[in-house]
């Protein structure tokens, strides 16, 4: 995870490397994984604008230094993909935009079905942890109950 500082000058320096590349004529399935870094960096953006990206006592110290910091990555985000838009169709090869759409979609649709698994991965692990944690917590109290039971009895006599 990408501090949240860094945010707006990491996709400053990706898009403008993507930028020269294009420029001196690199060819576009070189530069895809510049594209890549920069669909991650929005992803960051994403996350860390939900909160998502701290902890729980992390996110009862947010400050509006983070918030800022934050909003300007989303700026210069949103800057930098109409900048490469126009700089793709200028000076790249015919159909390059909609090839770098294409693929970054196709990249989220991977990322996606690979988060669920993860979700569903956890769900499980915190089912069986449940699970184990409420069969522990049976049998203790079970085992205390009979002995507080046997000693209940042994008092009586």
């Amino acid at each position: 995870m990408i501090e949240v500082l860094a945010l707006a000058s990491a996709v400053k320096s990706v898009s403008g490397a993507i930028s020269a590349a294009v420029k001196a004529g690199q060819d576009a399935t070189s530069l895809m994984p510049e594209f890549g870094k920069l669909a991650q960096l929005d992803t960051e953006i994403k996350l860390a604008e939900s909160g998502r990206h701290k902890g729980f006592l992390g996110k009862l110290t947010s400050t509006e230094a983070e918030g800022f910091a934050i909003a300007e990555a989303k700026l210069q985000h949103k800057q930098a993909v109409d900048d490469l838009r126009s700089v793709c169709r200028l000076y790249g090869p015919p159909n390059m935009w909609e090839t770098v759409l294409r693929e970054q979609a196709a990249a989220r649709v991977r990322h996606a079905d690979a988060l669920k698994a993860r979700a569903k991965q956890k769900a499980r692990i915190v089912y069986a942890l449940s699970l184990c944690l409420g069969a522990s917590l049976f049998l203790i109290g079970s085992g205390g109950l009979f002995w507080a039971a046997a000693i209940l009895a042994a008092s009586q006599r």
